[in-house]
């Protein structure tokens, strides 16, 4: 009999084969243990909310699109009460009361409602939901709103597709809805997407995508349709491409979390792996979600409402049929420069000096954007991204003389001073404030909410007796100095006026006078050369920076 003697190399690659196969199996399992954790406090955060605030049916509220996920994950709600009243009780009385009064309510909320009834086992009102969605859609989606459409459309589609009801509307106008929605300009950069064109500019959007794309797969299951497979792969490219280096995904300034959960869900839903999806720094969204979700006062995401709790759980749930790669806690944060949420991608309007730089204590040497080395205000620029009140765009430009919307504005300010995160209450809040509730986009809802909740904005009187915030809509310098105004009043009280001393003083609205007083006085907003303020001149994001810089440097503690 022949004995076989290993020599000492042998015996070391075995003990290094061994100890490697232990490694990898200690990822797995602390992977697997940190689904079920994330599950878990997405679950307790989501009853916490309804327990305190109740049904409240919008996306950042436990309304039916979270019942309808915490459903489909298995979560009994049965026991959840707020007030009294159960979960299944109230919900079912807010889809009733979106059904009477439908034509008041987006087909993306119908849609979930229909979700909700059928998780509910309540067939009737499926049925109710059904028809006004069939009797609502035609070859241009279900609501006609203008260049926010889409934002109802698709996710009122997807949901459809999701439950398989689909062919009970018409799938032809579904599936020539979505492909006529894809970006059919020529810059590559916006190659494979889908979103909104206002004003001759394109605006992506990473969830309309995700959208399409499970869609279209779900249209063509076996994979014959070679337009579709073909625009399906254009999409996830284009998904590909806003992959940031901590394995994250995000446009514009979408809630990263949000963006990357439904990343997660979208590649899991087409059988692949997005543990494979690496970023430059070799992080995948799996490891983002596991080592970056979760804040430290159990909410989840920067916009810390039921939305993110939602995603996670959702996201959580189907890596748990297949876990993926170990997370990786340590892996380099990079906070890459991104677009401002929503801003226009329009060309510099050429204009002169207007306000002067804001004084900073220390001036920032390396200029972050391309486009503003010679540029008036480049210093409070520099000074503003550094801090992350405002951003850039994709192309390395700032693009100082563009315009800024009031939505926009409304998220600087709510960065700048970073009050508590706007709660399901707060977001209620604002649809019972503002006629067009429904036209702010989701990545300004909740800061429109916390600045609502710390008086910075208001709305603007209709005829009806209405309100409307009007997001889109460019902020003049009367407007700006009326929320700056609140902001120094909040932060240092009473401030001794002067009287108003502008050569336009004439043409300064009543309801502008005292808050332009106020930041004149403290040297926030001054005039031009010529001695006028120009009060309904729309302000660019050069002026923005500039007057925020100023603001900043009142405020103690900055």
């Amino acid at each position: 009999m022949r004995t076989r003697i290993f020599s000492r190399r042998w015996i070391l690659v075995a003990i290094l084969v061994c100890s490697l196969t232990g490694l990898m199996l200690v990822g797995v399992l602390d992977r697997v243990e940190a689904t079920p954790q994330l599950t878990e406090q997405a679950v307790k955060y989501i009853k916490n909310e309804f327990a305190e605030y109740g049904v409240v049916n919008v996306d950042m509220g436990v309304g039916s699109y979270a019942f309808f996920v915490l459903a489909a994950g298995g979560v009994d709600v049965s026991a959840w009460r707020h007030e009294g009243i159960g979960f299944k009780e109230a919900l079912s009385d807010a889809i009733k009361s979106d059904i009477a009064r439908a034509d008041q309510v987006s087909a993306k909320r119908l849609a979930h409602d229909l979700a909700a009834a059928k998780a509910l086992g309540q067939q009737n009102l499926v049925e109710q939901l059904l028809l006004l969605l069939k009797n609502r859609q035609s070859d241009a989606g279900f609501d006609q709103i203008g260049p926010l459409s889409i934002y109802s459309n698709m996710p009122a589609l997807e949901t459809l597709s999701r439950l398989d009801l689909l062919e009970k509307l018409d799938c032809g106008l579904a599936k020539d809805y979505i492909l006529d929605q894809r970006y059919s300009g020529t810059e590559d950069r916006h190659r494979g997407s889908w979103g909104s064109v206002d004003n001759g500019h394109f605006y992506p959007d990473f969830m309309a995508v995700t959208a399409a794309v499970r869609m279209l797969s779900r249209m063509d299951p076996s994979g014959n349709d070679a337009e579709l497979q073909q625009t399906i792969t254009n999409g996830l490219d284009w998904l590909k491409r806003q992959q940031q280096p901590a394995g994250n995904f995000m446009a514009g300034m979408d809630d990263t979390l949000i963006d990357t959960c439904d990343l997660i869900i979208t590649l899991k839903e087409l059988e692949m792996d997005p543990a494979t999806w690496l970023s430059s720094a070799g992080t995948s969204p799996v490891d983002y979600l596991y080592s970056e979700a979760l804040n430290a006062d159990g909410s989840f995401g920067q916009s810390q409402n039921v939305m993110d709790a939602t995603l996670v759980l959702w996201a959580c749930k189907v890596l748990e049929d297949q876990p993926s790669a170990q997370p990786k806690p340590d892996a380099e944060k990079e906070h890459p420069v991104q677009p401002e949420p929503g801003a226009k991608e329009e060309q510099p309007v050429p204009t002169g000096p207007q306000e002067q730089p804001a004084p900073v204590e220390q001036v920032v040497q390396s200029q972050p954007f391309n486009d503003i080395t010679n540029h008036w205000a480049r210093e409070s620029i520099a000074l503003m991204a550094e801090k992350g009140i405002t951003a850039g765009y994709d192309d390395g430009s700032f693009r100082p003389d563009a315009q800024v919307t009031r939505s926009e504005i409304a998220t600087m300010l709510v960065r700048l001073l970073q009050p508590q995160a706007a709660s399901a209450q707060d977001l209620q809040f604002v649809k019972e404030s503002f006629a067009d509730a429904g036209d702010i986009p989701d990545w300004a809802l909740a800061d429109v909410a916390a600045a609502l909740r710390e008086g910075l904005v208001s709305g603007y009187p209709q005829g009806d007796g209405a309100s409307n915030f009007a997001g889109s809509r460019d902020v003049n310098r009367a407007e700006l100095a009326v929320m700056m105004g609140r902001i120094v009043e909040m932060k240092l009280g009473q401030v001794q006026q002067g009287p108003l001393d502008f050569a336009d003083n004439d043409l300064i609205p009543d309801w502008a006078q005292s808050s332009i007083n106020i930041v004149s006085a403290v040297g926030i907003a001054g005039g031009y050369p010529d001695q006028t303020f120009r009060a309904g001149q729309p302000v660019t994001r050069a002026e923005a920076a500039s007057m925020m810089g100023r603001l900043i440097a009142q405020i103690p503690g900055n």
